[in-house]
């Protein structure tokens, strides 16, 4: 299985801090967090029984996830969390015979480490640790380190996350397992999917696929544009505002001397940031999936811009 470059770092992104995954603790700090507007570390702590690591891996996964916003309090020095709209309404409206952590399935199954775990299981029944460590594990860890370079970023700790030893047997396997999708016997493997989990992955769609803004070194609308370029496209069109033009500007001329892409970017100054390719056989229907922007706000904006720009 052959990750996308980027989305392999995105992958890598999306796996931050999220070592170990017991679904069991879910359910206390969702009961807690529906009770108030938000919920700081220390809270978690209380109602985890004061296991730290723990408390801080939930609350990552379920950022992660879609499922809690997060805030620092600079004044307190304390991190606050708080549901998403989308989240508050799904865990409020499911149905008595549901646990909490029911409703959170179709989160989960938007989760980058989990959709390539999937997908990868399926093409590799059987697989075991060191197959997938070796496979999605080795392209992640080079891929990130081709990126940190052209985006002059840290490179990060934690090798082939998420898809070494620690990620695959305590996050990713843990969570399968819990969600009915996967089952293995021994801890390092081989893994398999569950009939539910093969149904499951044939539907998920790789290619509707959203850069998200995780990590400042890792910029979205970079990875968008790196992406883009190192799929063959040269005309791309960005929504952003202007101190990021220029941003951009800056590195497009970084990328093109240091790699053999080569870009023609169409910038339109916008308050919402979004990268799209004019290249693609679809553009003509590019009204039908304008909607699918880097910055997951003010899509009817983007929408109108877009159509206006298309038309």
């Amino acid at each position: 299985m052959i990750i996308p470059k980027y989305v392999a770092v995105q992958a890598n992104l999306e796996s931050a801090k999220t070592a170990f995954a017991d679904l069991k603790y879910v359910e206390p700090i969702l009961n807690l967090i529906l009770e108030r507007k938000e919920l700081s570390i220390t809270a978690g702590l209380e109602v985890l029984g004061y296991k730290p690591d723990v408390a801080q891996t939930i609350f990552n996964l379920l950022n992660h996830i879609g499922i809690l916003n997060s805030r620092i309090d600079t004044g307190m020095d304390v991190e606050f969390y708080s549901l998403t709209s989308f989240g508050r309404y799904m865990l409020e409206t499911k149905k008595e015979s549901q646990t909490l952590v029911q409703p959170l399935i179709p989160f989960f199954l938007t989760w980058l480490p989990l959709k390539l775990f999937l997908k990868f299981l399926l093409e590799n029944p059987g697989a075991d640790l060191e197959k997938i460590r070796g496979t999605l594990g080795d392209q992640t860890m080079f891929h990130t380190k081709e990126a940190a370079k052209l985006l002059n970023a840290k490179t990060f700790r934690g090798g082939r996350r998420p898809f070494n030893e620690m990620a695959v047997e305590n996050v990713l396997s843990k969570i399968g397992e819990y969600l009915g999708l996967t089952y293995t016997e021994k801890r390092f493997g081989p893994y398999f999917l569950t009939p539910l989990g093969k149904y499951v992955t044939d539907s998920i769609d790789m290619l509707n696929f959203q850069f998200k803004n995780l990590d400042t070194s890792y910029a979205a609308e970079k990875l968008a544009i790196l992406d883009f370029a190192g799929k063959g496209a040269k005309n791309l069109i960005v929504f952003c505002n202007q101190k990021q033009k220029e941003d951009i500007k800056k590195f497009v001329l970084n990328v093109e001397e240091n790699t053999a892409y080569r870009m023609r970017i169409n910038y339109n100054l916008s308050h919402f940031t979004a990268v799209l390719s004019t290249d693609s056989a679809f553009w003509a229907f590019a009204d039908v999936f304008s909607n699918v922007t880097y910055d997951p706000i003010k899509v009817l904006e983007f929408n109108t811009k877009v159509l206006d720009y298309i038309e």
